[in-house]
């Protein structure tokens, strides 16, 4: 086995895209990679077998067993000199990684995916746990080697806790453009007909931090105004029975659809008229992206790169200051009577001018430092 320079962690087996290009990418580099799953073999390993990549998952289902199964497989290939440095994603993640990189003598790096306010928003519901965790955190990003940040939101955070400006480095997580600009192209059978004005569009998980309550707590205000509003909700999560109990309580079942995970996205935005997304905190917020690319209007708090966005005039990005439900749709009530008709969309124009969005320069960006980093590549 040759040297391997990377070796990503990851929690799920799950196949996803972005990890995909992103292994890609980085073996066009020049990289040697290898890969570690924190879960049973899955998606993600059948997706890889084809190519140079070593992939390795526990047997155990269990998460302490499955933890230590993959510390013990870090520390087995450092012992015989094939790790160099690891590249660590999300929380569990830096968790088992940081812990593996002090026993085997090795750096990591983190890619931030957690959003910067969720464990002191935890600790609100769930005070021992959140305060746990949260001090865990901060114990593995103050001795990472670098930590990628997904915003400034991220970055600023970091800066607040002490984490030295020179390790942090703010790449974004970026959005497939080509696979984006085929869904707008290609049309399909699973988007709702429109039955009513204004379409109000809800994507992402269903968990508690993105607070669906008061979205539906919101629609109901606007429905008061707009009998005939339509409210989609795209995702899945742990709070879908939670929110489908709220939605038949307020008795607005015929104007709210749960549609679970819907692959084309874009479509269903390019026949929405605004989306709402009132998450407690972002790391990223990839819909933002794919919303300013179809040009449709955004209510939000300022999370994520909705901060960083809403300075550029063409983002329709519109921050909400407060958290009544009342003073929420009376703001989105004034934007519908006042906004002109939605805008003509030019998807070469918003490309060029969200192109720092792209997953490609993204990756790009993202060999940059780990070449930096790593200087066995800087010589070749």
């Amino acid at each position: 086995m040759k040297q391997i320079q990377l070796i990503h962690i990851v929690e799920s087996s799950k196949r996803y895209g972005w990890f995909d290009k992103l292994f890609s990418h980085l073996e066009s580099q020049g990289f040697t990679q290898a890969l570690v799953t924190l879960e049973p073999k899955g998606e993600i390993n059948e997706s890889l077998l084809a190519g140079n990549m070593a992939v390795w998952s526990p047997s155990s289902r269990r998460v302490v067993m499955s933890s230590i199964q993959a510390v013990g497989f870090i520390l087995k290939l450092r012992k015989s000199g094939h790790a160099s440095f690891l590249i660590l994603h999300g929380h569990r993640a830096s968790i088992v990684g940081s812990i593996a990189a002090k026993a085997a003598k090795l750096e990591y790096g983190i890619v931030h995916h957690t959003q910067p306010k969720y464990f002191k928003l935890l600790r609100v519901r769930r005070p021992v746990r959140g305060s746990t965790h949260q001090m865990v955190y901060r114990l593995y990003i103050k001795k990472a080697k670098i930590v990628q940040s997904l915003s400034d939101e991220v970055t600023q955070s970091l800066k607040s806790m002490g984490v030295d400006s020179q390790k942090i480095v703010t790449v974004g997580h970026g959005v497939n453009f080509e696979a984006f600009q085929k869904s707008i192209d290609s049309a399909s059978d699973e988007i709702p007909k429109k039955t009513g004005f204004p379409r109000i569009l809800m994507v992402g998980r269903l968990a508690w931090e993105k607070n669906y309550p008061l979205a539906i707590k919101v629609f109901e205000e606007l429905h008061k105004s707009y009998p005939d509003a339509q409210l989609l909700i795209a995702g899945s999560g742990p709070t879908e029975r939670e929110i489908k109990l709220l939605v038949s309580m307020s008795k607005l079942s015929e104007n709210v659809l749960l549609l679970g995970r819907v692959e084309n996205v874009p479509e269903l935005m390019m026949n929405s008229d605004l989306l709402m997304h009132l998450a407690m905190t972002e790391s990223y917020g990839q819909v933002y992206i794919e919303a300013c690319l179809s040009g449709l209007p955004i209510f939000t708090f300022p999370s994520g790169i909705a901060i960083d966005l809403v300075e550029n005039p063409d983002s329709q990005i519109h921050l909400l200051t407060q958290s009544d439900p009342k003073w929420i749709s009376a703001q989105i009530g004034e934007f519908l009577s006042n906004s002109p008709q939605k805008r003509p969309l030019d998807i070469a124009y918003l490309k060029n001018h969200y192109r720092s969005h792209d997953q490609e320069v993204v990756f790009q960006e993202m060999s940059r430092y780990l070449k930096r980093l790593i200087p066995d590549l800087n010589k070749s």
